[in-house]
């Protein structure tokens, strides 16, 4: 098994702080075996966090998190930026053409870009996971309520610490 951080972002998020190179040291020091930087809306730094990754002796995973029309959708392992805007059906067929998985991030959290609060629930279906544990909520019923609905629907499940800077990276993983 592998300890990976499937959901990070780099100053290149409105949001985030931090360099790529201190990503990386980050996920170094915390002993993961890999780490995607997903910046919103912007690929480059993440292409280039994957190319640099294994200087640092970690797995590098290509990705974004892409703003839908719907809300937040993560993309791993792509080979392109994904234009944001699109519908959240319309994104995870560009995320699966670009040869990644989509991942739904933070589902419950509407004010943090969640799409159930845009979408009919079994429409997540058409991802190929959801992200049932991310650190930085401040309660654990999102997340357990994320963890059920992946349950229902017989859908992977995976985690992230949804880091916006160094410090966070490895808070799950």
């Amino acid at each position: 098994m592998l300890a990976v951080e499937l959901h990070a972002h780099s100053s290149h998020s409105l949001d985030g702080h931090g360099t790529v190179d201190q990503l990386l040291e980050a996920a170094r020091a915390a002993s993961l075996d890999g780490i995607a930087v997903t910046d919103h809306d912007e690929f480059g730094p993440s292409e280039r966090a994957a190319a640099r990754a294994e200087e640092y002796g970690l797995i590098g995973i290509p990705g974004m998190e892409i703003s839908t029309a719907a809300g937040h959708l993560l993309g791993l392992g792509i080979d392109r930026r994904i234009e944001r805007g699109q519908g959240f059906r319309a994104t995870v067929e560009a995320i699966h053409d670009a040869g990644g998985i989509a991942v739904v991030p933070h589902p419950f959290q509407e004010l943090r870009k969640g799409v159930l609060g845009a979408i009919p629930r079994e429409e997540l279906r058409a991802a190929d996971a959801i992200e049932v544990y991310n650190s930085r909520l401040l309660t654990g019923r999102a997340n357990r309520q994320a963890d059920q609905l992946a349950e229902t629907y017989g859908m992977t499940k995976t985690a992230g610490s949804d880091a916006h800077g160094p410090e966070m990276v490895g808070r799950a993983r």
